[in-house]
């Protein structure tokens, strides 16, 4: 599949303002997410391009640069990939597009059916929206879904998805499904 560039500012426009609950999520947990851990070691890594979004200048970012043969990517990510971590609390408007679908993750099916799960990753912290399985804005669901649908029109990020994807098969792990692709 061909590389597509991805229209990051349209993808940051219209996640900026919806989130998971109507209320701020982060009141359930004391915002873990959102903050350092003791060792900073918690962050995001980068799609392909969204690096653009950023001047590689914020004082609240430390970045990380891996080669994606020694960090578990496909072979179609070249180096490098970027990971960043947050120093302090960030800008909201600023927010890699990782944190702003936590705590959806995407699934392929063996059709290349797209699901919307609970992230499967193992965490550092425990996400009440994942263990009390609290339901989710249906609007938030709808946005992560478009987002998902574009950005798997690049190919790195659809070997990804697919990678991981496979990944939770083969290891038998249940996803809990929140969203499902209508294909009719």
């Amino acid at each position: 599949m061909a590389k597509n560039i991805i229209d990051y500012k349209e993808l940051y426009k219209i996640t900026r303002e919806v989130t998971p609950l109507q209320e701020d999520c982060g009141l359930l947990c004391g915002g873990i997410c959102c903050r350092p851990d003791k060792d900073n070691t918690i962050g995001m890594y980068l799609f392909p391009g969204e690096e653009v979004m950023f001047t590689g200048d914020e004082d609240w970012l430390v970045w990380e640069h891996f080669h994606p043969e020694e960090d578990d990517f496909p072979p179609s990510w070249s180096y490098p990939v970027y990971f960043i971590k947050c120093t302090r609390s960030c800008p909201r408007e600023k927010r890699p597009l990782s944190c702003r679908f936590f705590p959806l993750a995407p699934h392929l099916l063996s059709d290349n059916t797209l699901l919307l799960i609970h992230e499967t990753v193992q965490l550092p912290y425990r996400c009440p929206l994942i263990t009390k399985r609290i339901p989710l804005r249906e609007d938030f669901i709808q946005v992560v879904a478009y987002c998902w649908q574009q950005l798997l029109k690049d190919g790195r990020i659809r070997d990804l998805v697919k990678m991981d994807s496979q990944d939770r098969e083969k290891y038998g792990q249940k996803p809990y499904i929140l969203w499902w692709e209508n294909k009719a």
